[in-house]
């Protein structure tokens, strides 16, 4: 086979993936791309009444979510340029906040022949920098928030938990408005797609105009993606916070009593609908009952 024919293939090859990837699915699909974890932590360090000998992983991750109608990140994880970002921390925060395995949302999907501009818009959880670290690897994309979530942010958000990287710039905010319809207990939701596949509800408490996101697949499945509500599924199970000791060294919550307000309503949400997956945001062994990028679940 002459160099010619070859290069011919090679290149036919890659934009026939390219093309693949680029393409909508028929029914909705998602895929968790894990950007790094934490270096490691005793598991009474991220929820009250915790085991002092179980190690935990904590994971940074970003929800591919691909929908008919649109593809979109629920959060992005850890970015390219988290390094430089997170150095600028004191020296206390970047020991209890070190991160190990760093692989950014964005590498990932390159290498399965995806694009930045394949990703339609981004909606992060919240705005703290381990949910927010990937924003800077999509400059052009739409960022769907909260009004308020925003404002906190901007207005009061000091670091370690936000990073001053991640909200500046021209980013392309766009304000998410919930609706008074009530869905599975939460007073305010938002149907994305208006086919109660992918419905977004308040979380408040943990930040300002946090939001989660359930997912009613076409398999049957059915998932709850809670963001930091809870590190760990530990506590949505046994209705516990963090440690108060962790809340005084890192004043993790913005508001504790609506946030423990709002993990009693996913731990009664759990009892009563054992088969909903409850997913926190950070929480490896649940991670590991996901399909990871480049596999999906649909």
């Amino acid at each position: 086979m002459t160099q010619p024919i070859k290069y011919f293939i090679l290149l036919a090859v890659l934009l026939i993936s390219t093309a693949q990837a680029n393409e909508l699915p028929d029914q909705l699909r998602i895929s968790l791309l894990i950007t790094a974890q934490s270096a490691g932590s005793p598991e009474a360090f991220t929820v009250s009444g915790g085991r002092w000998g179980t190690e935990r992983h904590l994971v940074h991750a970003a929800l591919l979510v691909e929908h008919p109608q649109g593809r979109f990140l629920f959060d992005t994880g850890l970015g390219r340029d988290i390094d430089s970002a997170f150095a600028a921390n004191n020296w206390i925060n970047r020991k209890l906040l070190a991160y190990e395995e760093l692989n950014p949302a964005l590498d990932q999907l390159e290498q399965a022949g995806y694009q930045a501009s394949d990703i339609d818009f981004i909606i992060p959880s919240h705005l703290h920098w381990d949910h927010l670290g990937g924003l800077p690897d999509f400059p052009t994309t739409t960022v769907k928030v909260l009004p308020r979530g925003l404002e906190e942010a901007r207005e009061h958000g000091q670091r370690p938990a936000f990073l001053p990287e991640h909200l500046a710039g021209p980013r392309q905010w766009q304000d998410l408005q919930l609706s008074d319809t009530p869905y599975q207990g939460f007073d305010r939701s938002l149907d994305l797609f208006a086919d109660q596949r992918l419905i977004l509800v308040d979380l408040s408490g943990h930040t300002a105009g946090q939001v989660g996101l359930f997912i009613n697949l076409d398999s049957g499945k059915r998932l709850f993606f809670i963001g930091d509500t809870a590190w760990t599924l530990r506590g949505v199970e046994h209705n516990r916070s963090r440690p108060q000791f962790v809340q005084w060294i890192a004043h993790v919550d913005s508001d504790r009593e609506a946030n423990a307000q709002v993990l009693q309503q996913i731990h009664q949400l759990s009892e009563e609908q054992p088969e909903l997956l409850i997913v926190p945001a950070h929480d490896e062994l649940v991670a590991q009952q996901l399909a990871h990028f480049p596999d999906f679940e649909d």
